[in-house]
């Protein structure tokens, strides 16, 4: 099912895109470029966009489809230059454009008729976040979900993006800084057979020569082409634009819970946060409750409690994570526990 967006300023050929077999229209059609950006900063995934130049006001058409490609590098633009309108556009492999023509119904099915049985392009990596309060476990957990999946079949990257800590590199005891690279590829260490670690982006999302928001867009771009499965340790940090823009890009959010009366307010107020303020659909983020034990509060409260949540595992308080993590000791009872977590995040939908 290709998804398909329109910036037209023309809401009838929405409603008739809407009845054609293989198509899902994302959205209603948008009549301004900030709007547009907006919507695609959200991590709403499109496969077609059309774009018509009379709903760019405050960008030149030129920025505004870089901006697009860094936002979502395989989207398939169609661009209708309207009279009048300045570009210096060249078509390539995901944008077409249309000189002078008037958007009617015929010419987007024509368009449609050519794009629908087009070869859908592979599937890239599934991108999980992991967020939480502060101190609730979350590299811990990235690290070992990481390191407890890595005899699967599949091409695994863990990625420290908590700036302010980078504790993943002290767990897998990496001593070895990488020399700073524009290649984002040449930074990554191979730590164990198809495990392979991103740490140290300090080095580049710290330093006066900082990226900006979207260098994460085309970070990300880049690695789920490699990757399987990307798990990503994040900032508590609400001030973070780089966290909000990883979630925006990630398939799914996996949020730390820790089941007590303090755990449980503190959650409550970043994830209203995270929905009501960056727009995170609640359907993307999953609650996982961390250190469980006998004197915890029980799941059918928690469930009550974030009703819009779903609930897909919990992880025992153990104290053999100081032998693993000290000893690099497996114990096969939190092996079991990550595994079949592993499992649950893999059987849920994008």
């Amino acid at each position: 099912m290709r998804k398909v967006l329109t910036a037209i300023g023309n809401p009838m050929l929405n409603k008739k895109i809407k009845q054609i077999k293989g198509y899902h229209v994302v959205r209603k059609d948008i009549t301004n470029d900030e709007e547009l950006i907006e919507l695609l900063e959200r991590g709403e995934k499109v496969d077609i966009l059309f774009l018509c130049s009379r709903i760019i006001k405050n960008y030149k058409v030129d920025e505004l489809i870089k901006i697009i490609r860094k936002l979502q590098s395989e989207i398939l633009v169609f661009f209708f230059k309207m009279e009048g309108a300045e570009s210096n556009l060249k078509e390539d492999k995901t944008l077409k454009v249309f000189q002078n023509l008037e958007i009617d119904w015929d010419v987007f099915e024509t368009i449609l008729e050519k794009t629908i049985y087009e070869k859908i392009e592979k599937p890239t990596a599934k991108i999980v976040a992991v967020s939480g309060t502060n101190g609730v476990g979350k590299s811990t957990f990235s690290t070992f979900l990481a390191k407890n999946v890595e005899n699967s079949a599949e091409k695994i990257l863990l990625v420290d993006f908590d700036l302010a800590e980078n504790q993943i590199r002290t767990i897998l005891k990496i001593k070895k800084k990488p020399e700073y690279s524009n290649n984002i590829e040449d930074m990554i260490i191979n730590f164990n057979k198809n495990l392979d670690v991103l740490c140290h982006l300090d080095f580049i999302f710290l330093n006066k020569n900082k990226i900006d928001i979207f260098g994460i867009q085309e970070i990300l771009n880049q690695l789920k082409e490699k990757y399987d499965f990307i798990i990503i340790d994040t900032s508590s940090n609400l001030k973070n634009e780089y966290t909000k823009r990883i979630f925006y890009n990630s398939n799914h959010i996996i949020f730390l819970l820790e089941p007590n009366i303090i755990g449980i307010k503190k959650s409550q107020d970043i994830l209203e946060v995270f929905e009501k303020d960056w727009k995170i659909k609640n359907s993307k983020i999953k609650l996982i409750l961390n250190k469980t034990n006998m004197y915890q509060i029980a799941d059918s409260i928690i469930c009550e409690l974030f009703p819009d949540n779903k609930l897909i595992g919990k992880m025992k308080y153990n104290d053999s994570y100081n032998l693993m993590i000290n000893k690099n000791i497996n114990k096969r009872e939190i092996k079991r526990e990550y595994e079949t977590i592993y499992k649950k995040i893999k059987e849920q939908k994008n």
